[in-house]
């Protein structure tokens, strides 16, 4: 690029000698852009002063045209010997400069060095191009791999969830059926011997055995739904008498270490050490559970019969509590083995579940499990629980009804849960009306005035999350609580949803979901009143 023609055809003499034949010559610079992109050259020479356009507003031009990462080389030609040319040149994008009048052979030896480069350039480029191919094509190899080993891996996973889950079946129904025993065998007793049933201290306590046996049970069927959802962070514990705890797993494990011991030739005896302890802050329903799996393995370790001794010693700032047999003892290994999960030397007749969640409950409650073990003498788990001085609160005083009426509309497709919630609601006074379908219950609450719902989520017809939608769409003052037996998250619970309370319901949970309800219902009306 030169405005004289003379100078172009010296370059052109010059670029002849190189053997370079491939050349386009311009006088014009405003052409610059549309001769490049015809002719896509490696290199450009260019002199400075031209009318028009000079050649640093020429290499601006192109520079702009050009990507960033673009290596084109741009030779600049000057005849002033001015620095600041010199500066203003490279600040615009200029490769090299040449001051004229210049040299041939320094001329072809500047051209021959851009153009080397520029061919370097072009030639990494193109490595670059077959490595980014080549990456492109390992990179779908690898993801189609990691798509195999994924699905693979998810196939095993789901596999190996199955076989736990029927393991982690098999030992719920064992402990399931240890409850249901002793709310079986007490109500066969009391309706083969009518007698039995005069004697009301009995009755009181063959009654108070069989709803601890239920609420066990129904602790155990909840180790289903945690086996799949993680337990929520606000579970709640309470200060717990291990000593009672204790005193109440003698009956309800009675049938196993009593009963069944007999049909098979065995005599077992359970003694009780109880030294008197302060309570333990925990989940008194698992420490139970825990207990009773304890006294469960005892009377499978003696296949002879023998003695069972539960203790509990106070400690400086915790409790022990001690299971001891007098059965066959273990190995090192067994020992060792024996918290793990799935681990169990009774074949088929165990899941190697029971200690594993044994020891799971007594980590929970920030405690420790040891095992002491004499091979042919017996086998004693000691528990070490952290202590809870404050005092313990008697379930029963814990949660008093509301001390006013609400009206409550009770809906539930199974009727001996309606009957069992209408008996806890007007055994405290409330006025209840109930209905078995969601369609009933709406016309209800469009008929009469109700303080709240409470509905079944399982429900033919209308579940009870589309009858508290329809509830809140009528009347969004008015408050709804769910009855579930199904896994039920708090991410899962809509607006429309007071409260979730699992199945089966206990009178001391309904009396506290309707307190808690109705004072923070109450709370949000006030919100709401007018400032005078």
């Amino acid at each position: 690029m030169d405005d004289e023609v003379r100078s172009l055809c010296l370059l052109e003499s010059v670029l002849d000698r190189l053997r370079f034949k491939h050349l386009r010559k311009l006088t014009d610079p405003t052409r610059i852009l549309e001769e490049f992109e015809a002719f896509q050259p490696d290199l450009i020479i260019t002199d400075i002063e031209m009318p028009e356009m000079d050649g640093i507003q020429l290499v601006e031009q192109i520079r702009n045209y050009l990507p960033r990462e673009a290596c084109l080389p741009i030779l600049v030609l000057t005849g002033a010997q001015d620095p600041q040319i010199k500066r203003r040149a490279l600040i615009a994008g200029a490769t090299d400069i040449l001051f004229k009048p210049f040299d041939s052979s320094e001329m072809q030896m500047r051209v021959r060095s851009l153009l080397q480069t520029r061919m370097q350039y072009l030639e990494i480029e193109a490595q670059n191009r077959v490595l980014e191919q080549k990456v492109t094509e390992r990179t779908v190899e690898l993801q189609k791999a990691l798509t195999e080993l994924q699905t693979n891996q998810r196939q095993m996973v789901q596999q190996e969830r199955f076989r736990a889950f029927g393991e982690m079946a098999g030992g719920v129904c064992h402990d399931f059926n240890n409850a249901l025993m002793a709310i079986i065998g007490y109500t066969e007793l009391l309706l083969q011997n009518a007698e039995l049933i005069d004697d009301r201290e009995l009755l009181r306590e063959y009654l108070k055995t069989m709803n601890i046996a239920g609420r066990d049970a129904s602790h155990v069927v909840s180790r289903l739904r945690d086996f799949y959802r993680p337990r929520e962070e606000n579970d709640v514990f309470t200060a717990v008498d291990v000593n009672d705890l204790i005193e109440e797993i003698v009956p309800l494990t009675k049938p196993k270490w009593h009963g069944q011991a007999l049909e098979s030739g065995r005599t077992i005896r359970v003694d009780l050490e109880l030294q008197k302890l302060p309570p333990v802050l925990g989940n008194s329903s698992e420490l139970r559970e825990t207990l009773m799996n304890l006294v469960f393995n005892a009377v499978d370790a003696m296949p002879k019969g023998g003695t069972i001794t539960l203790r509990t010693v106070p400690l400086e700032d915790a409790i022990r509590i001690e299971v001891a047999d007098t059965g066959t003892g273990m190995t090192e290994e067994v020992r060792q083995r024996c918290l793990e999960p799935f681990f169990s030397t009774k074949g088929d007749d165990g899941t190697g579940l029971g200690l594993a969640m044994s020891f799971g409950i007594v980590r929970r409650h920030e405690g420790t499990m040891d095992i002491e073990t004499v091979l042919g003498e017996g086998t004693t788990f000691v528990i070490t629980l952290p202590c809870n001085h404050a005092p313990i609160v008697e379930e029963e005083e814990a949660c008093h009804a509301l001390d006013r009426t609400l009206r409550v509309l009770v809906v539930d497709d199974e009727p001996n849960t309606r009957e069992v919630v209408s008996g806890y609601l007007r055994g405290d006074g409330h006025r209840v009306m109930t209905a078995s379908n969601g369609n009933d219950a709406v016309r209800h609450f469009m008929s009469e005035d109700f303080d709240i719902v409470i509905t079944d989520h399982g429900m033919p017809g209308m579940n009870g999350l589309q009858l508290a939608e329809i509830v809140h769409r009528i009347n969004p003052a008015k408050s709804v609580i769910l009855l579930t037996g199904f896994a039920f998250g708090p991410e899962q619970q809509p607006t429309t949803i007071d409260c979730v309370l699992k199945k089966p319901l206990i009178r001391e949970e309904l009396r506290a979901a309707l307190r808690n309800v109705m004072e923070d219902r109450h709370t949000s009306d006030l919100t709401l009143l007018p400032v005078a």
